[in-house]
């Protein structure tokens, strides 16, 4: 008897559930394809020159404050072990919640993820006070993306596009459907997909860059050094049986901005001011950079203080327009049938990423 109610009770929780995304995905849907690009945004993501430079920035952080991941790290015992690493910035971006630590030691920039579908179907949301909820749970075709999508710039977030090969959650066809997203998470414990991004460039679909340990849990090292319990809880316990193993200190921006003020931070992430950086072990330093821009002669320049393995400016379908080898600094010129220019640089420490700069159309 018991148990035919369990199974009642589930099937009336999955039938409610089923009606409910049927309803969302016939009400909440939004026109995907674009009309028309901003070149002038892609045309050069560091034209702006600002009073601080590649302040290291940590995005895509997981803590202990929603309800199904109590196991996870406190923000401040995350912000502790990224201070003492370099970082000036953080983004925490839990499951449909803005978190902050209590007291930050570090500059802010409220987040969340969007997305607690089947799917895995997810979204890096920045710059917004309050977190929206994924209406579609079961199944969301590229119009409903689009709605939630269009929602959340129209309030002037930031959207990143998740892990897109996890799951197969976000493939090629679909990306090349949708609109107005800022970025895609180009550098992802999940995979560092550089190609698959110039895929999309390459059929005039632009994004910016965007590089992140999605932190789930700190390596085990680390939580042992900034716990705050003295005796030993449930958290420490896990920690040993599990032998949790978090991706942390790897992949992050540079971000240029004129202060660590949020809405600054927010402005430079929209115009793609910002270098995306995936570290080869998190306990290796980073390179010292300098100057990388467009000048009025149309060159893509860099002038860096340490000496690169390679510096490649990349262009459509992800081909070598130009190779330099232990140089500090270098240029390329534009050419009138360069669809886009991006600049790949590997240290013998870490790879680092430029967003592109499309030709004007």
């Amino acid at each position: 008897m018991k148990r035919s109610r369990i199974i009642f009770l589930v099937s009336i929780f999955l039938g409610v559930l089923l009606l409910g995304n049927l309803l969302t995905w016939a009400i909440f849907r939004s026109e995907t394809f674009r009309s028309s690009v901003n070149w002038e945004k892609y045309s050069n993501p560091y034209k702006r020159n600002t009073n601080l430079k590649f302040q290291k920035t940590g995005i895509h952080l997981h803590t202990n404050r929603t309800w199904f991941t109590p196991g996870r790290n406190s923000p401040e015992e995350i912000e502790t072990v990224y201070a003492a690493n370099g970082y000036k910035i953080l983004g925490f971006t839990d499951y449909e919640r803005v978190t902050s630590p209590d007291s930050p030691k570090l500059a802010q920039i409220k987040g969340f993820e969007w997305g607690t579908n089947l799917r895995k179907r997810h979204f890096s949301v920045l710059g917004l006070e309050d977190a929206s909820y994924d209406l579609f749970p079961l199944y969301a075709d590229p119009e409903n993306l689009q709605w939630v999508i269009d929602k959340l710039e129209s309030k002037n977030g930031f959207v990143v596009i998740n892990h897109p090969l996890l799951n197969e959650s976000f493939p090629l066809k679909l990306l090349t459907q949708l609109k107005e997203y800022d970025a895609l998470e180009v550098m992802s414990p999940f995979g560092d997909i550089p190609k698959f991004w110039d895929k999309l460039l390459s059929e005039k679909h632009p994004s910016f860059c965007m590089a992140s340990d999605d932190l789930h849990y700190l390596p085990r090292e680390e939580y042992l050094r900034v716990k705050t319990s003295g005796i030993p809880n449930w958290r420490d316990l896990s920690s040993e049986i599990y032998k949790q193993e978090g991706e942390s200190l790897m992949r992050y921006l540079l971000v240029n901005t004129d202060s660590l003020d949020e809405k600054e931070i927010l402005r430079s992430l929209k115009e793609g001011n910002y270098l995306c950086v995936r570290k080869m072990e998190r306990s290796l330093a980073e390179p010292k950079l300098g100057p990388l821009g467009l000048n009025s002669e149309n060159e893509i320049h860099f002038d860096f203080e340490d000496t690169p393995i390679s510096v490649d400016f990349i262009g459509q379908n992800s081909e070598i327009l130009s190779h330099t080898s232990y140089q500090n600094k270098g240029s390329y010129r534009l050419k009138p049938t360069d669809l886009y220019v991006r600049v790949q640089v590997i240290y013998p420490t870490a790879i680092i990423l430029s967003n592109p700069f499309f030709q004007k159309h």
